[in-house]
């Protein structure tokens, strides 16, 4: 009874205070609002930062905080933030407007190749659900075939082919789930692209900083990462352009 009564107290607690911090997060996000009105930029930035550095990922506070860090001239962290916004939601026209804007900023800034109409229909498939949604949905499918396979089995009584009709349409749809939820999981967290921070970063042709240099590039230009040493990253440009920089110059998406 102890033990329950313990469990008990502490579940009330977390609950607590999860209620609790909801109306702080909101207040700060709305005093960051008011000093973005009232063209205080850089404050209203850091506290944008600050609530993202706490876990919240909202696209909408991706993009005010992009507006912040544009208006504050810091292109490359607006670029950063306009990015992240449209990794959670491809298709917000906000997003994608305020980072066409702040890519006109980018000294040698290169066009990303347009996306096909299959991988459009990819985009919005892959962000109809969360990755934890698509895997939810492949548990709760799961089950549902498992039920109709053990119902088949034991249960001949039940019209047989419309049980193995409902088991068929349950084992396509759990397969069709996993896997949306793995390749959404694989994309959240692959990292392969990334900003570049630095004013003026020198490209270098090989990963050492008395190699060649083989151009420059600048704050704001987004790169592929398709290779890494423990200080130098492999970059891709969307030209076609490959060579290696300080990895500290870059900041993952």
């Amino acid at each position: 009874m102890k033990k329950t009564l313990t469990a008990l107290c502490a579940l009330f607690l977390l609950v607590y205070n999860v209620i609790a911090a909801a109306p702080v997060q909101q207040q700060q996000f709305e005093k960051a609002n008011l000093l973005y009105k009232q063209k205080q930029y850089t404050e209203a930035a850091g506290i944008y930062q600050q609530l993202i550095d706490e876990g919240y990922h909202q696209p909408q506070l991706f993009i005010n905080a992009g507006n912040a860090y544009y208006k504050a001239n810091k292109t490359g962290l607006a670029i950063y933030n306009y990015e992240k916004a449209l990794a959670r939601d491809p298709f917000n026209k906000s997003a994608a407007h305020n980072l066409s804007v702040a890519n006109q900023r980018v000294e040698g800034y290169v066009n990303d190749l347009p996306l096909l109409f299959f991988q459009q229909w990819w985009l919005h498939i892959q962000h109809f659900h969360s990755p934890n949604g698509w895997v939810t949905g492949a548990v709760i499918f799961f089950w549902l075939l498992i039920a109709g396979f053990i119902a088949i089995l034991i249960v001949p009584a039940f019209k047989p082919t419309l049980l193995r009709w409902g088991t068929g349409v349950a084992t396509l749809l759990f397969f069709f789930y996993l896997t949306l939820g793995i390749s959404t999981y694989v994309t959240a967290n692959a990292h392969h692209e990334g900003i570049i921070m630095g004013t003026a970063v020198k490209v270098k042709a090989a990963p050492d900083q008395e190699s060649k240099d083989m151009f420059e590039l600048h704050e704001g230009v987004k790169v592929q990462v398709t290779d890494a040493t423990q200080e130098y990253c492999k970059i891709l440009l969307p030209d076609g352009k490959t060579g290696w920089l300080a990895c500290a110059e870059i900041r993952r998406l």
